[in-house]
């Protein structure tokens, strides 16, 4: 994974923007399709922890771009719920129950565990995010970005009420 030095450093602050613009995408054909969309990996924090890709999809093809697949540790026999969040274009999901359903900007689909879906762009290309709460190694070794050793918020919440709202917080530099 390729981030830009500004992602570094804002890593360090405990936070992170990734975006279209600034991650680096390869070409692939994923989950048994033929079709060779743009993708890459925003983090993969390990082994059932949270990971998240973003892809650009072709337009119209007559093939699913994303092959119907489901999210399975083959060891442990464990389904995990994906998520897939529409960010530009239009395209329509197919459920291995033979369900269909159209989607666009702003839209999210839940796949349930064990729920085998495949995707297509309509129309135009189409950008899309990916999450996954808890991935497990079905691929070869990847890249873990795991949270930074230093990590240290500027601001400690004390207390929150049942909103999260903070009620109370501290300053870890100046103590206030």
């Amino acid at each position: 994974m390729t981030r830009n030095t500004s992602m570094d450093h804002a890593h360090a602050r405990g936070w992170q923007r990734y975006g279209f613009d600034n991650l680096a995408f390869r070409k692939a054909a994923i989950h048994g399709s033929s079709v060779e969309i743009d993708v890459t990996q925003a983090f993969d924090r390990g082994l059932w922890q949270p990971h998240i890709s973003f892809a650009v999809i072709p337009p119209d093809t007559a093939e699913e771009a994303i092959g119907m697949h489901i999210h399975r540790d083959m060891p442990t026999q464990t389904d995990v719920e994906e998520w897939y969040i529409v960010v530009e274009g239009h395209g329509e999901m197919t459920f291995s129950n033979g369900d269909t359903v159209e989607c666009g900007p702003g839209d999210m689909v839940a796949i349930w565990p064990g729920t085998g879906h495949s995707f297509r762009a309509i129309g135009g290309p189409l950008k899309l995010i990916s999450i996954t709460h808890r991935m497990f190694s079905y691929r070869e070794p990847r890249e873990i970005d795991p949270w930074p050793e230093d990590f240290s918020p500027k601001i400690k919440v004390n207390e929150a009420d049942d909103l999260m709202v903070a009620l109370s917080a501290t300053c870890t530099v100046c103590k206030a």
